[in-house]
């Protein structure tokens, strides 16, 4: 019985795994799309968001396993570098970059909130001394 548990656990975070790589993928992909259809680079700031709320949400479906969510990063990282590539209208290359380190902020958020959304639901333990 035992055995059959432990092979579901790993099914399972395999299964997390490789929805976060996809995932972000496909976040970073949706981002490209945005860059390539001319959204200026403040509005791609705007993608933090759903990294925020795709790191979170896989922080709470793993249960709190944090090294799942560095996973995402992973997914989102090929576009990343190729977006950090890119100019900007002065001719230098801080808006892509800003753009790729805010949605890494936005994947470490939404752990953090994660984070503290789980150690404010553990309920509260009350020592009792019994003499």
């Amino acid at each position: 019985m035992q055995e059959k548990s432990n092979t579901h656990n790993i099914g399972h975070n395999i299964f997390i795994v490789l929805c976060a790589l996809v995932s972000g993928f496909l976040l970073s992909f949706l981002g490209f799309g945005l860059l390539w259809s001319g959204i200026s680079w403040y509005m791609q700031l705007v993608m933090t968001l759903p990294f925020l709320s795709l790191s979170y949400a896989v922080y709470r479906w793993s249960k709190g396993a944090l090294g799942i969510c560095v996973f995402i990063l992973l997914g989102a990282a090929p576009l990343g570098i190729l977006i950090t590539r890119f100019r900007d209208t002065n001719d230098s290359h801080l808006m892509p970059s800003l753009v790729v380190l805010s949605w890494a902020l936005g994947m470490l958020a939404g752990c953090y909130l994660g984070y503290l959304r789980s150690t404010q639901m553990e309920p509260t333990k009350r020592v009792t001394g019994s003499k």
